[in-house]
């Protein structure tokens, strides 16, 4: 198999292992979630197949990465009875590339993802996730990490 380090076509560059994902957020709903560390770790992983890379548990390059930031930052509008109110799920992360055991490369990134909603009632729970915003926001976040990691 071209997986296999005793193929000729073997090429470790295109192996890559997911060593860890830690939450180290602390304060919020999804402080220390270890869920969110999970869920996380299956985009990363997906993100590094679709650039071309095999996983697997034995390579020489291993990322890890650390949730550092994950917040809903709200604005909100209010003329007469009209209302506008903006969420925008934010996330830092930062990642360290591994190859051969050694410290190669760390980048820290920033993504965000809104949702503005427009009403005549002022009706306001705030503070809360969206589903879909979070998980752009994810995505978004794990896409440029991998992108400014690997150059992919």
């Amino acid at each position: 198999f071209k997986n296999s380090p005793e193929n000729i076509w073997y090429n470790a560059e295109d192996h890559i292992w997911v060593e860890s994902v830690t939450n180290q957020v602390k304060i919020g709903k999804l402080a220390g979630n270890r869920n969110l560390e999970f869920g996380l770790k299956n985009i990363l992983e997906e993100f590094l197949q679709e650039k071309g890379l095999d996983l697997a548990p034995d390579a020489t390059q291993r990322l890890k990465v650390d949730i550092i930031y994950l917040d809903v930052l709200t604005t909100k509008k209010n003329i007469s009875v009209f209302h506008s109110n903006e969420e925008e799920v934010v996330i830092r992360l930062r990642g360290t590339l591994y190859k051969d055991g050694k410290k190669d490369k760390e980048v820290m990134v920033e993504e965000s993802s809104s949702e503005i909603s427009m009403s005549t009632l002022i009706v306001d729970q705030g503070g809360k996730f969206n589903q879909t915003s979070l998980s752009n926001a994810l995505k978004k976040g794990c896409d440029k990490l991998i992108t400014k990691l690997l150059g992919k």
